[in-house]
């Protein structure tokens, strides 16, 4: 396809606008319960090369990127999150190979949507692994999809090495690829018996490329499982305990959300998106083609299966809004196609304020409510206090470097502490059920801990913090006048609530 040099420069503004976006002030939001774990245990690899897999801390993958980029630039709250912040400026450029498919408008108007949308973006500036999982899905459905219109034997390759990569990265893997086997099974049953080109594409680049397409699957699956061969008992982690700790998972209810949770959260945050996607999915029922078919499919299973999985979290949203993100371009190229109809230039009109919406949305999250859970995207998140309790400790350290440190590990309170304070004298005792308090110079305790041991420490200041906030919304609440506040304020329908905690400083430090 001709490459306008207008449209590359285009293309090259907006990635570079997606990575300044990514990379301003990356640091310093307090750092999620999930994200400090991710830090912390890419930390420990990184120092002491120690890894194995853990399904609940999901797949090896971003551990070691992110121990590498340790490697490169030292363990820091900014490189802690340079890895999601990467995957997800990668992601805005993976549109660019659907431009054949897709359309240029269509390829253009959902990269930007990946770049500045609320969503999007937050989880870009986030460190879980649900944006390296955004970025290989999209970039296999490229493959995959170029691969249809015009095989080349590279492609299996390519698919193999991709898919690897994405089960070495998340579970939800197993989902993918029941949503788009469903689908693809369908079309070569439909189109075999018709003798449709589909099914002689695959089969037109010879079985030695599949073989290389296997050989590439097996190879980084396995490397990235063994920690590149040296845990050889990691394979066989990789392809069963995963799937079985997960489909274990789903009675247990992870998140305590409603089955339409994701639906409110595409509502609240998406809703330009879910219009324009509409509007796509209209064009690709008018006027079909192999990938609008796919990308209809894929954004209505994906919805249905997560929303009927046990776990639900805000992050997960991004796997029904890829497809639907997709589509929303497609929206946006219809109505740009007819701007010289009433109809067009009106819709052009309502395309604009629904713009406007997503800078504003995106700015209130990710921004000015960064760890406030009256936004949707927000999950059970450490405060604004955390970090300054953090920076306080540090100081004292730097004066102190005997400085003795006891973080009350009750009710999973070592997080994100462990992370925060990896390089201090710190240690993490349960002190749920202890009758004496650890002599340390600094204590973090949580409310029943303190309650019950703040007698033994007379010599002590002490000090309440916000340690971790959410909003336990009451969906029975909703109503017109209440979403328009949500909306117009972020102002929530009922009270957000929160865990404290307590700081205690001997006398005299």
């Amino acid at each position: 396809m001709r490459r306008p040099r207008g449209e590359l420069i285009a293309w090259g503004v907006l990635v570079a606008l997606a990575l300044a976006l990514r990379f301003y002030d990356l640091g310093s939001r307090p750092f999620h319960h999930d994200e400090s774990q991710d830090a912390y245990f890419s930390w420990i690899f990184f120092t002491k090369g120690d890894y194995a897999y853990q399904p609940i801390l999901h797949g090896p993958l971003r551990f070691y990127l992110t121990a590498g980029l340790f490697a490169v630039f030292g363990d820091t709250d900014f490189t802690a999150r340079l890895a999601p912040a990467l995957m997800g400026t990668v992601l805005v450029a993976l549109p660019y190979g659907l431009r054949g498919l897709l359309g240029r408008t269509a390829a253009f108007s959902a990269a930007v949507l990946l770049a500045v949308g609320p969503s999007f973006l937050y989880f870009s500036r986030f460190a879980r692994e649900d944006i390296y999982i955004a970025a290989i899905t999209l970039a296999l459905l490229v493959v995959v999809f170029r691969f249809l219109d015009a095989p080349r034997r590279r492609h299996p390759a390519m698919i193999g090495a991709l898919l690897a990569l994405s089960f070495a990265t998340k579970e939800s893997t197993f989902i993918t690829v029941f949503v788009a086997g469903t689908f693809f099974l369908g079309i070569l049953w439909h189109e075999r018996r018709r003798g449709a080109p589909t099914w002689k594409g695959i089969t037109s680049v010879g079985w030695e490329a599949w073989a290389w397409g296997l050989a590439a699957f097996a190879g980084v699956f396995t490397l990235l499982f063994t920690v590149f061969l040296t845990n050889p008992a990691g394979l066989w982690d990789g392809i069963y305990d995963g799937l079985a700790y997960w489909l274990g998972q789903h009675d247990v209810g992870r998140g305590g959300e409603a089955p339409y949770f994701y639906v409110v959260v595409l509502f609240a945050h998406e809703w330009p998106v879910l219009a324009l996607g509409a509007l796509g999915a209209v064009v690709a029922f008018r006027q079909p083609t192999l990938l609008r078919a796919f990308l209809v499919w894929d954004f209505a299973l994906s919805l249905a299966v997560y929303s009927w999985a046990g776990e639900k979290f805000a992050w997960l949203v991004l796997h029904p809004l890829l497809p639907l993100i997709l589509l929303a371009g497609l929206g946006v190229q219809a109505l740009w196609e007819r701007r010289r109809l009433l109809v067009g230039r009106a819709g052009l009109a309502v395309a604009v304020l629904a713009a406007a919406y997503v800078g504003l949305a995106s700015w209130w999250v990710n921004a000015e409510h960064r760890a406030d859970p009256v936004e949707f995207l927000v999950s059970t998140q450490s405060s604004e206090d955390v970090p300054r309790v953090v920076r306080d400790v540090r100081a004292l350290a730097k004066r102190r470097p005997e400085l003795k440190v006891s973080i009350d590990a009750s009710e999973g309170a070592t997080f994100p502490w462990a992370w925060y304070f990896r390089d201090l004298d710190a240690d993490y005792p349960e002190l749920a059920a202890a009758s004496v308090a650890p002599q340390s110079d600094v204590l973090v305790m949580t409310q029943a801990s303190r309650d019950r041991l703040q007698v033994a420490l007379p010599g002590y200041r002490q000090r309440e913090l916000r340690f971790r906030v959410w909003w336990v919304r009451e969906y029975d609440e909703m109503s017109v006048g209440n979403w328009w506040r949500w909306y117009t304020r972020r102002e929530p329908w009922n009270p957000t609530g929160g865990m404290p905690e307590w700081v205690f400083v001997r006398g005299g430090v």
